[in-house]
C-alpha cells in the first residue's frame, strides 16, 4: 500500500473539511428569518419598509387609505433623502472612526460623541417613523384601528426578532 506524503495527506484533509464545512452551512436552515434569501431586497425597498408594510397588512384597506398611505410613505422617503449625508460626510466619519482605532491611545472622549450624534441621528429616525406610524394609524377607521391594536397586543407577547 502507498503512503501518503504528509503534505498531500494535509491539504487532502483541507480539501474534505472545507466541502463538508460547505455543505452543512449551505443546508442549514436560516435562523429567525422566514423569507427566502431572494425576497430580502425585493423591489428595491429595505425589510423595515417591508415590516411597516405588514404591520397594516390585513386591516382591509380603503383605496383612499392606500393612497394616503402611500403618500406619507413618499414624503417621509424625500423627508429622509434631504437628511442623507454626503459621501464626503460619510468617507469623513469613517476616518474619524479609523483614526480612533489605529491611535496609538485610544481617545474615550471623542469616541463617545462620535457615538452620541450616531445615537441621536437614529433616535431621530425612529421619532420620525414613529410620527408616521401614527400618522397611518390615526387615517384607519375604529374597527380597523381595534383590528390593529389586537394584533399589536398579539405580536407584544412574542419574541422581536434580531
Amino acid at each position: 500500500m502507498k503512503t501518503l506524503s504528509p503534505f498531500k495527506a494535509g491539504l487532502f484533509a483541507i480539501l474534505a473539511s472545507s466541502a463538508v464545512f460547505a455543505t452543512t452551512v449551505n443546508a442549514e436552515p436560516s435562523q429567525g428569518c422566514d423569507h427566502p434569501r431572494g425576497e430580502f431586497h425585493k423591489h428595491g425597498e429595505r425589510m423595515a419598509h417591508d415590516g411597516m408594510h405588514r404591520m397594516f397588512e390585513g386591516l382591509d384597506l380603503t383605496d383612499a387609505q392606500k393612497a394616503d398611505i402611500k403618500k406619507l410613505f413618499a414624503e417621509q422617503r424625500a423627508a429622509r433623502s434631504d437628511d442623507r449625508p454626503s459621501k464626503e460626510e460619510r468617507l469623513a466619519h469613517r476616518a474619524e472612526m479609523q483614526a480612533l482605532i489605529t491611535s496609538a491611545t485610544f481617545d474615550e472622549a471623542q469616541a463617545k460623541a462620535l457615538m452620541s450624534a450616531q445615537q441621536e441621528k437614529r433616535q431621530a429616525q425612529a421619532i420620525e417613523r414613529m410620527k408616521m406610524q401614527n400618522q397611518i394609524y390615526n387615517l384607519l377607521t375604529p374597527e380597523q384601528q381595534a383590528k390593529f391594536k389586537a394584533r399589536f397586543e398579539a405580536q407584544a407577547g412574542k419574541e422581536p426578532r434580531g
